[in-house]
């Protein structure tokens, strides 16, 4: 999801991009296989590595916690000691998944962190990996955006359940800052070429419930949402943050702009999906 928004607006700056995938990619290869990642770097020899990968499913971290770590964490270190050989920029995207229980607060990057699954242990430690470079850039954010193949992204079942009036429960009690994905790759190459470096926090500079962010997406499509309930999200199995606000400014001062609204970034959505359905 991510990687393919990444792709496309690194094309339209006119950087050259080379994908690193276990498929459908310009170079093949597990970031878990050490070898394989070292022989990557010798071959491509870049200037710049956004890592877009991640097990981000928080049932299965839980359940699985090796795989977790070997991707969510020890790849990231992995990365970062190849950056600092090739004297490459290393540019990790993280979670907002370290906050719970105080609302609709916005946490900016020195607030205290909490870790109420492995899916958060391990991001977290992803972090501390990369920030090891001088040069690294780690960005907290929650996204959202279109793959249009595999599993549903959120934002894909989000627009289906609505534009069909599904069934679904909507959370009051979750709050998130959570930015489009075109957004949040046109903030990363603006950081990135500005040469920041450190821990900034990219997301919307508003924070919402999930309930909210369903209803902007059901006002941008024009439809009623008749069969949707409120519910909480402690009703759900795992654990998950549910004060997920991220306090942008640190980000903005740099940008030198504001990073987008709800509003905003589901129009953009909105625009999108239009524009694959025509398709």
């Amino acid at each position: 999801m991510l990687g393919e928004a990444l792709t496309s607006e690194c094309a339209s700056r006119g950087h050259d991009v080379i994908g690193l995938d276990l498929s459908d990619a310009d170079v093949l290869v597990d970031l878990t296989d050490d070898a394989a990642l070292s022989a990557a770097f010798n071959e491509v020899r870049p200037d710049v590595v956004i890592n877009c990968a991640a097990i981000v499913d928080v049932a299965l971290c839980d359940s699985d916690p090796l795989s977790a770590w070997k991707l969510n964490a020890r790849a990231v270190g992995v990365l970062a000691e190849q950056c600092r050989r090739y004297n490459a920029q290393l540019v990790q995207v993280s979670t907002d998944h370290y906050f719970s229980g105080d609302g609709p607060e916005l946490h900016d990057e020195k607030a205290p962190v909490s870790f109420l699954n492995e899916y958060a242990r391990t991001k977290f430690a992803g972090e501390g990996f990369a920030l090891s470079g001088e040069r690294s850039l780690v960005l907290r954010t929650n996204i959202i955006g279109f793959r249009g193949h595999g599993k549903p992204t959120f934002a894909e079942w989000a627009f289906d359940a609505v534009e069909n009036d599904r069934t679904m429960t909507l959370f009051e009690d979750s709050f998130v800052s959570c930015i489009d994905t075109a957004s949040f790759s046109e903030a990363l190459l603006d950081l990135t070429e500005k040469n920041a470096h450190g821990l900034f926090n990219v997301a919307n500079h508003e924070v919402f419930s999930k309930q909210a962010l369903i209803e902007e997406i059901a006002q941008v499509c024009g439809k009623l949402l008749t069969r949707a309930s409120v519910g909480s999200v402690k009703q759900l199995g795992v654990r998950r943050a549910d004060s997920c606000g991220l306090d942008v400014s640190r980000a903005e001062e740099v940008l030198g702009y504001r990073l987008p609204s709800l509003g905003k970034a589901v129009m953009r959505l909105g625009k999108r999906r239009r524009s694959e359905n025509a398709g």
